[in-house]
């Protein structure tokens, strides 16, 4: 444990430790005796003392369960090789985020709700969609968008999270690089 923990480095906060000792506690029937075995516990350690700001949000994926033949149901694809391209705009009226699908070759135009997503949900995104959750959305229906895009969806996050389009988003709302790479064009 001594070549992973860093030096000057508080492993846990007292706050940290009683939050993963409830989980541990609530969860106890669903989990079984090597859970939490050394080597669990290193990978833990490992991620917690990682350099990145990231962190893993897979469990709380809002898109497990989607159905991503959800656009092929409404004959938004000639074929599944469609290059289409999602965009971001801004209603004059509301100020609330506009996500649409565009296809490319056949030239059609879907507006993606978070009632397309999940049917309990809205019609409306609000005023800002985090970065990591767009790219979220472009990957799950196979869609690309462009850099500028990109940095539309992250100016208007920042001001409406830090208060400035300039300020520097949080690593935990950004798509990873690879993200970015895969879906932009």
């Amino acid at each position: 444990m001594s070549n992973i923990q860093k030096p000057n480095f508080s492993l846990l906060t007292q706050k940290e430790v009683d939050t993963l000792v409830a989980f541990l506690n609530n969860n106890r029937e669903a989990m079984n005796s090597d859970v939490m075995n050394q080597n669990s516990i290193d990978k833990l350690i490992n991620l917690i003392t990682n350099d990145s700001d990231r962190i893993v949000l897979d469990l709380f994926d809002p898109f497990a369960r989607i159905d991503q033949d959800v656009l092929e149901a409404s004959d938004f694809y000639l074929d599944k090789n469609d290059v289409c391209e999602i965009c971001f705009s801004v209603d004059d009226t509301t100020d609330f985020v506009i996500l649409t699908a565009h296809n490319t070759v056949t030239g059609k135009t879907i507006e993606i709700t978070p009632k397309l997503i999940n049917k309990s949900d809205t019609q409306d995104w609000g005023y800002f969609i985090p970065p990591v959750f767009f790219n979220r959305v472009a990957k799950v229906f196979n869609m690309k968008y462009t850099i500028e895009t990109h940095n539309t969806v992250c100016d208007r996050f920042a001001k409406y999270i830090y208060g400035s389009e300039k300020h520097k988003i949080a690593e935990i709302y950004l798509p990873t690089n690879a993200d970015l790479i895969e879906r932009t064009f």
